[in-house]
């Protein structure tokens, strides 16, 4: 019934999609391996801040090369997770584009999305239109039935658990009373699983207001207390730092990580920074450990800086028994 229903917005974002690989895309692209294909028990793309724009060539460009070789891992990917700004201005047209390339490049691949402040309309317009069309789009494309910003996936028993800022802010995300009741309650269900648990947000942990919008730790504290006794890993995008080696982080009593943009790395960047775009991060989890490498996908590399890779590789408080 649900592929009836939206069965014209599938057909309008393929064809939208096809012109924009026509004009954008560009094949090739060597395939990459696990660190260790045998032992890994899962493993996923992390990938954020999108932007995706009707009218930007580079931005384009990146994008579409990007997506291509996102699925050129011998191992197939578990999952592909958007951390939010996947458009840059809510636009109907942006959406098509966007959710049109995941159908038309990923489309066997299972996919959790993330609202960010773009795809609400970064401070301006009508807010509720705008989440409406997000909730339509991914209620669509990937089969999230959402009336709210926040909900879970489970994915061969690691739960992930997606947060959502409930007013439309530019800096900072705004997280209810009810959310974090919500947070706390399917942290319980995760620890049951015995498997780390991701939580993901666009907004990095500093940036986090409660419903009478004031700056707050209480998410910091939740995840603190959680990780005293249960493997967690906060995600999240926003900043649109390049990958580094301080990408990947145990800070504030638990692992971080800030993912960098896939299109580009601030608004005010020159042409040339263009080719830093097309940065992602790979996870694989082990018995008793979470690996993350920073990727450029679009240059079908692994990140290195000052000769080192830019990776982490976390040691689990409970290995993972199957």
């Amino acid at each position: 019934m649900n592929k009836i229903r939206y069965f014209p917005l599938h057909v309008l974002a393929l064809i939208v999609a096809v012109f924009t690989v026509l004009i954008f895309g560009k094949c090739g692209g060597e395939a990459y391996q696990l660190r260790d294909p045998e032992n890994c028990k899962l493993h996923f793309t992390v990938l954020s801040d999108v932007h995706t724009e009707a009218i930007n060539e580079p931005r384009s460009r990146a994008i579409v090369e990007s997506l291509q070789r996102v699925t050129q891992c011998e191992t197939k990917n578990d999952a592909i997770l958007y951390l939010g700004d996947c458009t840059t201005n809510a636009q109907y047209i942006e959406n098509l584009i966007f959710h049109g390339l995941n159908d038309l490049l990923l489309h066997n691949e299972t996919i959790i999305p993330v609202l960010g402040n773009h795809d609400a309309g970064n401070g301006e317009g009508n807010p509720d239109l705008y989440m409406h069309r997000w909730y339509r789009f991914v209620n669509a494309f990937y089969g999230i039935k959402l009336d709210r910003p926040y909900y879970y996936q489970v994915i061969k028993g690691y739960y992930f658990i997606v947060l959502g800022s409930e007013v439309n802010t530019v800096g900072e995300g705004v997280i209810s009373d009810e959310q974090f009741a919500w947070l706390e309650e399917t942290l319980t269900l995760a620890a049951e699983s015995g498997k780390p648990a991701f939580v993901l947000f666009h907004f990095p942990i500093n940036c986090v207001m409660d419903e009478n919008m004031e700056i707050t730790d209480r998410l910091a504290q939740i995840l603190s207390d959680y990780y005293k006794g249960h493997d967690v890993f906060y995600l999240c995008g926003h900043y649109h730092f390049s990958l580094n080696l301080g990408t990947f982080r145990l800070q504030n009593g638990f692992p971080q990580v800030y993912t960098p943009s896939l299109s580009r790395l601030s608004s005010d960047d020159p042409p040339a920074m263009d080719q830093q775009t097309g940065e992602g991060f790979e996870v694989e989890i082990y018995e008793d450990s979470v690996l993350m490498r920073g990727r450029n996908f679009r240059l079908c590399e692994w990140v290195y800086e000052n000769g080192r890779p830019v990776e982490r590789s976390y040691a689990l408080k409970t290995p993972i028994a199957d």
